[in-house]
């Protein structure tokens, strides 16, 4: 292994640790109960592009394949979707469409030109 792929290998394991954390921290911050929720002083709607955006660039980068781009376009707003049915179980919490269409938005954001550019590519699969 050269030198330069291990680099690019350490950086892949730092951005997967990233995205599962990431990952996470979206995933705890959804289930909190209503009054527990941190605000940033801006609609919830920009937090859940934000949050799935970043989720979205990490995990595309950190997984590098054009199956591996498709496939987090398709589960970043299925794990949105889930979260919202969960939040129906959490107390002072409420289910939106609206916020599991922010998230898809805030996903496809990073991920649909990464996978343009990786279908134009004959090296990434």
């Amino acid at each position: 292994m050269r030198a330069d792929s291990h680099g690019m290998s350490h950086l892949r394991t730092v951005l997967r640790c990233v995205f599962a954390a990431g990952t996470l921290a979206v995933a705890v911050l959804s289930l909190l109960p209503g009054k527990e929720i941190p605000s940033l002083g801006v609609s919830d709607k920009i937090e859940h592009v934000a949050a799935y955006a970043l989720l979205g660039l990490t995990g595309g980068f950190a997984f590098p394949t054009r199956r591996a781009a498709m496939l987090l376009l398709v589960l970043l707003p299925l794990l949105g979707i889930g979260l919202e049915i969960a939040q129906l179980l959490v107390p002072d919490r409420s289910s939106e469409v609206a916020d599991a269409l922010a998230d898809w938005i805030g996903a496809a954001l990073p991920l649909l030109p990464i996978l343009l550019f990786r279908l134009g590519s004959s090296r990434t699969r």
